[in-house]
């Protein structure tokens, strides 16, 4: 809408030509002269009659009704800050990102109209639609994980988790029954192959299972005990 000059009450310093709205945005000329035509963009009459734009009113208009879903290419302002086409794509959602150097106005000086809190927000819309978009398709790959059977119960690997390292605890605890008389059978063949007495032998030897029994228990005790004190930091540690 064109405003005459006494439909609003902006005064003149507060007006700017489209030239300087354009560089202000960060887009060209043609693009202003544009979206005027197309109503997306009011204008304002100053004191000598000429059509402006307002500093504040105006670059909040072009946030709040450009079609961010045509973003192809970078605007000028964009383009100044280094960005590529694919980087003005992915900031397409982000209100005022045509100029990323560029000061972003937080309030308009519209009686009767807040475009800074519609600015505001259509932005947070826009990304509340992203982060659903982003949570239905997680959701859809892990239901198609399931479906493959590629996701197991978290319920089942705590149970199956118990299980195994109760069996793990289990075998580690009775294996000094096992070894010890094993272990102390060999050095008995190999102390009587060397021409030791067998008597002398069996009386200094007659606690050497209890004794080595319980020096193959303990060892196991410190070695479950220090895989149980593991966590995800030190796991690999």
């Amino acid at each position: 809408m064109d405003y005459l000059r006494h439909q609003h009450s902006y005064s003149d310093d507060e007006l700017v030509t489209g030239a300087k709205i354009a560089a202000q945005i960060g887009v060209s000329g043609a693009a202003i002269s544009k979206a005027t035509a197309k109503g997306r963009l009011d204008t304002f009459r100053n004191s000598r009659g000429e059509r402006c734009y307002h500093r504040i009113v105006s670059a909040q208009q072009w946030s709040l009704k450009k079609d961010r879903s045509k973003v192809t290419t970078p605007t000028r302002g964009q383009m100044a800050a280094g960005y590529d086409n694919m980087d003005a794509q992915a900031t397409a959602h982000i209100i005022g990102n045509e100029n990323p150097q560029a000061p972003k106005p937080v309030s308009a000086a519209v009686q009767g109209i807040d475009y800074g809190a519609a600015v505001q927000e259509r932005q947070e819309l826009e990304v509340s639609k992203a982060e659903k978009e982003f949570h239905m398709a997680r959701l859809a790959k892990l239901k198609a994980d399931e479906m493959e059977k590629r996701l197991v119960d978290k319920q089942t690997i705590y149970i199956k988790s118990y299980q195994l390292g109760a069996m793990i605890q289990e075998r580690l605890m009775n294996l000094y029954v096992q070894l010890a008389p094993k272990i102390v059978g060999t050095f008995q063949e190999q102390l009587g192959e060397a021409g030791i007495d067998a008597e002398k032998m069996r009386v200094a030897m007659k606690d050497s299972v209890h004794d080595v029994g319980e020096l193959i228990r303990k060892e196991c005790i410190v070695a479950l005990k220090d895989l149980s004190e593991k966590t995800v930091e030190n796991y690999f540690d």
